[in-house]
């Protein structure tokens, strides 16, 4: 995938969920398909999206242990979902994502609050140095943090 992806490559790329599901694959494991509890290799089982360890036979799938684990939605709407939270520029809420994805309200906050504790977990360090913030720019370096102005 790009690295800059447009909502109509999106739809292209990412329509349906067994492309979603061979994306997830190919960025979990790029050396093969592996055991997420014994790191072993794992075998496809037949006729269904799941693997089996060939070690410890534990059956999983690529979703196993991801923001996509036991969800009834499709992947094809949490990849939408994802996109528009990273493109809207002010953010959105799960009243506006209900509206765009067409699912109940409940659902909509689940997704929003998934997401955004995923992308917690990518980037747990807050930002600093020059910071671009809605076409402005502010600098930490000329930030006075913590400094007394002497009356006290």
């Amino acid at each position: 995938m790009n690295d800059a992806i447009n909502l109509v490559d999106l739809i292209k790329e990412f329509g349906d969920d067994e492309a979603c599901r061979r994306y997830i694959e190919a960025l979990r494991w790029r050396k093969g398909v592996t055991c997420p509890r014994c790191e072993k290799p794992a075998t496809p089982v037949a006729n269904r999206s799941t693997y089996d360890c060939d070690a410890c036979h534990y059956q999983f799938s690529a979703t196993s242990g991801t923001i996509f684990h036991d969800t009834h939605l499709p992947l094809w709407k949490w990849f939408l979902a994802t996109y528009l939270l990273c493109e809207s520029r002010k953010g959105m809420s799960a009243n506006q994502m209900k509206r765009q994805l067409g699912v109940s309200y409940k659902t909509a906050w689940y997704l929003c609050h998934r997401i955004r504790a995923a992308m917690l977990d990518v980037a747990p360090e807050p930002i600093g140095g020059t910071v671009e913030i809605d076409e402005t720019y502010v600098s930490t370096e000329n930030l006075a943090v913590n400094q007394c102005c002497g009356a006290c």
